[in-house]
């Protein structure tokens, strides 16, 4: 079989040859002169083989996929009985029935012929100068034939994945398959067609569109459409052929996800300046404005190397790391990283991600947002952004920036304080508050006892210059940590961490 050129920009191909011989493919040949009493009905069954049976009940002997060739010896007479016989074959799945139209004694009525194109059963008539053995020949040479036909054009789809260079996209690999399959191919990510991930699932989910889910990395689907009949086991050669480039690139990818991971655990730290840093980055293809997005799931490693395989499935650009059980991910912002983020959160994934920035030094803000953002997503599978709960309030802007500098305002000497001496007398006061200024149930949270927090509180008044039993300085102080929440700057959760009594 020749080569079939292939122009993306051209109209495909009609199709690939024949891959099964049909009902129609003997209606088509010449030889056979054959004609249907049923129009139009069950053309599309497959002929696997003919055989001569002249006996009343040919599916005891005969089964799917026969053409069952009669003079009509066994063809009943009364209509009620023609309607049985052919029923009887039909459930056998017998492909059809072809009778000599002159030596048959009793014809089909039309009741019963009626009754077949209901069910879906072809009757043919074949003309009595054509012996039934050369309709046997002609079935059992093209389904010769299409065996030959089928192992070609196997051969010419592995010699595509042989041709497709590991580093080439996924769709040039599509391109020189489409035309073997007479249709086009289109890779989508996991749940996109709402098939089974069971690899090797073949699924009709529209008239000419079937889906199958390949098993590769990240367990995408492979979607084919065809006006034409769709051969199931070449789909299937199809499936395990894009699964293995997949897998390629993957594998290949590892080493660069490697270098990606170790950057962005030192970004996450802090350890690497941020003008260098930008220039690292978009060594790995991240552009700003960026996302940074935090997963959880109960096995970090499985998540994360399941981001990799999702990722490189779709040639997203991104960085992934592991931080205190979770999976942290910077990419740029776009719809490409959405769809991925979707991809991911499954249902043993939650996923936090915090609003866009522009530059690596926002990063550590970034973290804090894309974490309360996870905070509040209490359902798995669903992809919760920063900006999707930030809290409303009658007295704060909804501004990241305008709720930064009211926080710092209030908070920024205790944060510095903080930061100098590695102390945590911010998330302290949060909890007091957060407690209605309770003594005994802030120091049950903070794990401290009674004494060492009003020594902290006495601390921190000192350093804000609020007094904490006014209500005034009160109010101010609380929206002051509402508004460090609301920017990222400080973390909603009751995680606090334990400080000796030395950072008084």
């Amino acid at each position: 079989m020749p080569t079939l050129a292939y122009d993306r920009t051209a109209r495909l191909p009609s199709g690939p040859p024949r891959m099964t011989f049909t009902v129609r493919a003997l209606l088509e040949l010449p030889a056979a002169q054959t004609v249907s009493l049923t129009p139009g009905v069950g053309e599309e069954r497959t002929i696997a083989w003919a055989h001569v049976c002249e006996l009343p009940e040919p599916w005891r002997w005969l089964g799917r996929g026969a053409l069952v060739m009669t003079t009509g010896l066994g063809v009943p007479e009364t209509t009620e009985e023609q309607c049985a016989y052919l029923d009887g074959m039909h459930r056998a799945g017998i492909a059809a029935v072809t009778i000599d139209g002159v030596m048959i004694e009793t014809p089909f009525t039309t009741a019963a012929l009626t009754h077949a194109a209901q069910i879906g059963f072809p009757v043919l008539q074949t003309a009595h100068e054509v012996r039934f053995v050369t309709v046997a020949m002609a079935v059992a040479d093209s389904v010769q034939q299409d065996r030959a036909a089928r192992v070609q054009l196997t051969e010419q789809m592995y010699a595509a994945l042989g041709e497709h260079p590991d580093d080439a996209p996924i769709e040039d690999l599509l391109s020189a398959l489409e035309p073997l399959l007479g249709g086009p191919l289109a890779l989508l990510p996991s749940g996109s067609l709402g098939i089974p991930r069971t690899p090797g699932t073949i699924q009709r989910v529209s008239p000419n569109v079937v889906a199958m889910s390949v098993h590769a990395p990240g367990d995408p689907e492979l979607r084919f459409e065809s006006t034409t009949p769709i051969n199931r086991g070449l789909l299937q050669h199809v499936v395990g052929i894009v699964g293995s480039a997949l897998s390629i690139t993957a594998a290949n990818h590892r080493s660069e996800w490697l270098h990606g991971s170790l950057l962005l655990a030192d970004l996450c730290d802090g350890s690497v300046p941020s003008p260098p840093a930008q220039h690292l980055v978009a060594a790995h293809r991240v552009e700003p404005p960026y996302l940074l997005a935090v997963l959880q799931n109960d096995s970090t490693r499985d998540a994360i190397d399941r981001v990799h395989t999702v990722f490189a499935a779709q040639r997203t650009p991104a960085l992934a790391t592991t931080k205190d059980g979770q999976v942290v991910v910077l990419a740029s912002l776009g719809q490409d990283l959405d769809l991925a983020l979707e991809a991911l959160a499954d249902a043993e994934t939650r996923v936090g991600v915090s609003a866009a920035f522009s530059g690596l030094d926002d990063l550590e803000s970034a973290l804090r947002q894309a974490r309360s953002a996870l905070i509040r997503n209490h359902q798995a599978g669903r992809v919760m952004r920063f900006e999707e709960h930030e809290t409303s309030s009658l007295f704060l802007p909804n501004n990241t920036e305008q709720l930064r500098h009211i926080a710092r305002q209030v908070l920024g000497p205790l944060q510095t304080y903080d930061e100098q001496r590695g102390t945590s007398l911010t998330q302290t006061l949060r909890v007091f508050l957060e407690e209605n200024r309770s003594w005994v149930r802030a120091s049950e949270r903070l794990f401290v006892h009674r004494q060492t927090l009003i020594a902290r509180v006495s601390r921190i008044e000192k350093i804000i210059v609020r007094d904490l039993s006014s209500m005034e300085d009160t109010a101010e102080c609380w929206l002051a940590v509402q508004a460090a929440i609301g920017c990222g700057d400080l973390e909603p959760s009751d995680v606090v961490t334990h400080s000796s009594d030395d950072e008084l």
